[in-house]
Parts: structure tokens; C-alpha cells; sequence
């Protein structure tokens, strides 16, 4: 398999094959992650990381990373997609405007300040074709590792759910005039977040 839906196809299908059959998980920015007992423990970036590592090892080494971290961290991946233009070559391109986002595609965004500790922005894989509503925002489909549940979520949805960790549901996004993506709803009874948000595709590595 080396064109793009393969490879953006097989990002996907090990996230949901992970959400279809986690049996623990926990938001955490300690990673356990324990694939033969269905254990996952991690943040956003560190279940992103772990997925593109098993897909796509040679696409996941190039997000860069800090020299004292494990994984690249929610903004760097923001960092490497917004340099990336949409004819970028060598493995990955941006994709500019959020209609034309697709399944194994990455989104990503960048709080303002770095703190020690603290979350840096989030980082998800896309499930599904984004979907425009009657206001013109985007419903987007996902799989994630998320702190609080997102709309029509799998997390903490019923009896024995787990409310946070490893899981798929939906955000809304505003997009600027041109259909860039400018903010998003994270979750129920939340209000739209504006920061810099950026989504990279993965492309065939160069013959």
C-alpha cells in the first residue's frame, strides 16, 4: 500500500481499532499504554504519537520533538503542519481548508503560552469527512484522547464508560471566509475557541 488513502486509511484504522477495543483508559500525561490488555493511558499527543508509530514510523519521526520529551508534544505537531504548504513533498502536506480534510487526516492546534506541565493544545486524527451545517461550521468526526468527553462521544456515555482517555466523538469548527478552520467547540456547552489551528495530511515517502 503506498498511495495516500493507504496511508491516511491505515492512520485511521488503527485509532478506531484501538477505541473499538480499549477495556482501561485514562487522559494521563504519564503514557502507559499496554496494547495486549487493552490498557491506555495517555494524552492527546502520546495516543496520536502511538498510532502514527505503528502506521507510519518513518512519517512520525520527522514531527519534531523536544530533547527532554518522549513523544512530540500537542504543539509541535502544530508547528510542523503549519510550515508545511499544501504542495509540500517528502511525506506530508497541509491541507488548507477544512472541507477538504478526510479521513487519517491530523488537526492540530497550539495554546499561545508553553507552560511546564500543562497542556500545550490538542492533536487528533480525523474519522470522518467533516460535515457542514445550516450556520456553515463543521461537525468533525474523531478519534482522540481527550480530558473531557466531546459531542456524541464514547466516553462517559453510559454505565462502566470511561469519561476520560482514549475514545471518538465530535468538535465543531468555525472556519474563516476562505473555509480555513479559525475555532472549535470541544465540548457540550462549551464556547468557540479561537487559536491557530493547522491539519497535515500523510503522503508517500519519495521513491
Amino acid at each position: 500500500m503506498s498511495s495516500a488513502v493507504s496511508l491516511s486509511e491505515q492512520a485511521a484504522s488503527q485509532a478506531e481499532f484501538i477505541v473499538d477495543n480499549v477495556r482501561l483508559t485514562d487522559y494521563q500525561h504519564v503514557e502507559k499504554i499496554d496494547v495486549d490488555r487493552g490498557i491506555y493511558g495517555c494524552d492527546c499527543n502520546g495516543f496520536v504519537s502511538f498510532v502514527l508509530e505503528r502506521a507510519a514510523p518513518d512519517h512520525y519521526a520527522m514531527i519534531p520533538k523536544e530533547a527532554n520529551q518522549f513523544r512530540p508534544r500537542a504543539f509541535e505537531y502544530y508547528v510542523f503542519f503549519h510550515s508545511l504548504t499544501s504542495h509540500s513533498a517528502g511525506g506530508w502536506h497541509s491541507i488548507q481548508f477544512l472541507q477538504d480534510a478526510r479521513r487519517g487526516d491530523l488537526i492540530a492546534w497550539r495554546f499561545p503560552q508553553i507552560e511546564k506541565g500543562h497542556d500545550t493544545g490538542h492533536v487528533l486524527i480525523v474519522a470522518e469527512t467533516p460535515v457542514m451545517d445550516d450556520s456553515g461550521n463543521f461537525a468533525v468526526q474523531l478519534y482522540d484522547s481527550s480530558a473531557e468527553p466531546h459531542f456524541d462521544d464514547t466516553r462517559g456515555t453510559g454505565e462502566g464508560e470511561f469519561a476520560t482517555g482514549v475514545g471518538s466523538g465530535r468538535i465543531n469548527f468555525k472556519v474563516d471566509d476562505e473555509g480555513r478552520p479559525i475555532s472549535f467547540q470541544f465540548a457540550p456547552g462549551g464556547i468557540f475557541t479561537t487559536l491557530p489551528i493547522a491539519i497535515g495530511r500523510l503522503e508517500p515517502l519519495p521513491a
